[in-house]
């Protein structure tokens, strides 16, 4: 088995994450799927952001539910990092998309909780489904609610249900009784015993995350389906040794 090199949020040791640049850079390393996050805007639009406020990632300040698309648009997303990235904007769901080629995965973290309706998990699936890559898609999520809605809409999609408690067995146990084949662990659950009970129930997990070689080729010999890495490039020459 040949674990997944997974690129968080592209690949922010080359450009600023979640931004076209890290992607576009995470894409020429050739990795097997980019991790991503989406939120969506007080005028419906979808972009790619980690936090829920544009504080840490941008020149601007507030949070990302109060904003529209030109607002968001008009912030320089590049230069927290680097005054080389000056002007770098934060992207939309679409241009990510657009920026992510076949055969590579994408590994969607849905980010924005919507209590009262299902309109940010349609919106999301209506751009995906548009752009034709459902078929290489995996939506994440920690809150059950608006999994169960997407469900109703797309059963055929896979899920990953981020972990709901702190241990990892009972991890395995939750996600599979919610009917959950996937996992996405964080690296304090990561064991032998997890990874093989993970596979005895026929299941699969990637993990979050691993940045050193150290714990690459420790979580590779458990035999982690996936590692969600900030340093691609690395994980790219460890699998490339094995």
């Amino acid at each position: 088995m040949m674990t997944l090199n997974v690129a968080h949020r592209g690949n922010p040791t080359a450009a600023p994450e979640n931004t076209i640049p890290a992607f576009e850079s995470a894409v020429a390393l050739g990795v097997d799927m980019i991790e991503f996050d989406v939120h969506r805007l007080a005028d419906g639009a979808l972009v790619v952001m980690h936090d829920d406020t544009v504080d840490r990632c941008t020149d601007g300040s507030g949070p990302l539910e109060r904003m529209t698309l030109a607002q968001v648009k008009a912030l320089d997303a590049g230069s927290w990092l680097d005054p080389h990235f000056a002007g770098m904007q934060v992207p939309t769901l679409t241009e990510t998309i657009t920026a992510i080629p076949a055969p590579i995965q994408m590994n969607v973290h849905l980010k924005t909780v919507r209590l009262e309706d299902n309109s940010f998990e349609m919106s999301v699936l209506d751009e995906l489904h548009e752009a034709g890559v459902l078929d290489r898609v995996l939506l994440v999520h920690h809150h059950l609610p608006s999994f169960e809605r997407l469900r109703v809409t797309a059963p055929e999609l896979p899920y990953c249900l981020l972990p709901p408690v702190s241990d990892g067995l009972e991890y395995i146990r939750c996600a599979r009784a919610e009917g959950f084949g996937i996992l996405q662990p964080g690296r304090e659950m990561l064991s032998q015993e997890f990874c093989d009970a993970v596979h005895e129930k026929g299941m699969h997990a990637n993990v979050f995350y691993a940045d050193t070689r150290e714990d690459m080729e420790r979580f590779i010999g458990w035999g982690i389906d996936g590692i969600l890495t900030n340093d691609p490039a690395l994980l790219k020459e460890v699998l490339q040794e094995r």
